[in-house]
């Protein structure tokens, strides 16, 4: 492995850091739908945004190595997430692998510049992780299909404009040989969004109704039938996009900090629970420089995102755990004036939850890794 970079790729890393220097948002300072809006455009303008998309799609078509080197300034220097991140992430390039030319020159470029936010609805409620059981029907009349169903767990469904929607076209055959996979305008009569209130007190998940929904047969992404190819495929994309979104410099650097206004510095069990967690952060750092030069040379394990989701999200839970243990009674405030920064590692903590089921929990990531990546065989279930 080379970790050194070209002249070129150290100019790249310049323009970013310029650029950056000088519109990078105050942490914080986003604080509403048209300011987070505001800047995923600014970030688009600067051809910083779906960098690697083809420039045909209104990306930037920028190689890896510079999408790598602008995720890594883009960390160093905190910048805020976008907010239509999942379309993004994934939502875009199932489009582009899967639409048709009609449906790429309609939904690309919208979602770069945040004129159309996305939600992604694979979850219902009787079938936890097992997409392959969803129950949403999508039945054909004429030229729409008509949509009933429910959906949960469903991410800024109350601020989306279309919805990605795994449904069930045919009951025949084994359970995953009937989804397809559905583009769906969430201003569509028939759709009901109710917020689901969380335990960090946010409400950006939400339960999604649908009863008697038309949507045009041409917002088939796909083929019938194509579904579960189509959502295996994306859900690789969000797993990765999930593991890379983490950036455990900065959670390291909070972490110290807490420590030491804590006055824990000296304490010899918080100062090696810190160094595990720095040593784990430094291993998931060069294990995705790894991963990153497998893909550079083509030789990518597109389940390697499983065991990058799987390791990173479980770290996120180990740093907050830490951050609270020292914390103490104090971790218990969080919209408090007294709780220390601000209540964020509360915030964290509680919020953090979540990170081992989106995108796949843990024990799916775990047979993933031992089915697809290391080779082992499904265990048989005994009478």
């Amino acid at each position: 492995m080379d970790l050194s970079y070209t002249p070129e790729e150290e100019a790249f890393r310049t323009r970013v850091r310029t650029w950056l220097e000088k519109n990078v948002p105050t942490p914080g300072s986003l604080k509403t739908l048209d300011q987070m809006r505001a800047w995923q455009r600014k970030l688009h303008a600067a051809g910083f945004l779906g960098a690697a998309w083809p420039k045909e799609y209104g990306g930037a078509g920028l190689s890896e190595m510079q999408q790598a080197i602008l995720n890594e300034e883009l960390a160093r220097v905190r910048a805020p997430g976008v907010v239509n991140a999942m379309a993004i992430w994934w939502v875009g390039p199932a489009i582009m692998r899967y639409g048709t030319d009609e449906q790429k020159k309609r939904f690309i470029p919208k979602i770069l510049t945040a004129d159309e936010i996305w939600a992604t609805g694979y979850s219902e409620p009787s079938s936890g992780s097992d997409m392959a059981a969803a129950k949403t029907r999508a039945v054909r009349d004429g030229d729409v299909y008509v949509v009933n169903g429910q959906k949960i767990w469903t991410t800024y469904a109350h601020i989306s404009d279309w919805y990605f929607v795994l449904v069930r076209t045919s009951t025949e055959g084994p359970k995953w040989a009937g989804l397809s996979l559905l583009l769906i305008d969430m201003k569509s009569p028939g759709i009901e969004i109710r917020p689901i209130r969380q335990i960090d007190g946010g409400s950006e998940f939400n339960e999604v109704f649908m009863t008697d929904v038309r949507v045009p047969v041409g917002n088939l992404l796909g083929k019938e039938g194509q579904g579960w190819e189509v959502v295996s495929s994306a859900l690789v994309n969000e797993r990765t996009g999930i593991a890379g979104s983490v950036r455990f410099d900065q959670t390291l650097d909070w972490l110290t900090t807490t420590v030491r206004d804590r006055g824990r510095a000296a304490d010899p069990r918080v100062r090696q629970q810190v160094a595990e967690l720095a040593t784990k952060a430094a291993i998931v750092r060069y294990s995705g420089l790894r991963t990153l030069t497998d893909s550079l040379r083509g030789r990518m394990n597109p389940h390697l995102s499983a065991a990058m989701k799987l390791v990173t999200t479980q770290l996120t839970q180990e740093f907050s755990e830490t951050a609270m243990e020292v914390l103490g009674p104090w971790a218990a405030l969080m919209d408090d004036p007294h709780a220390p920064s601000n209540g964020r590692w509360a915030r964290q903590w509680l919020g953090d939850r979540a990170m081992t089921i989106a995108g796949g929990t843990s024990e799916v990531q775990r047979n993933i890794v031992a089915q697809r990546i290391l080779g082992l065989p499904r265990e048989k279930m005994r009478a």
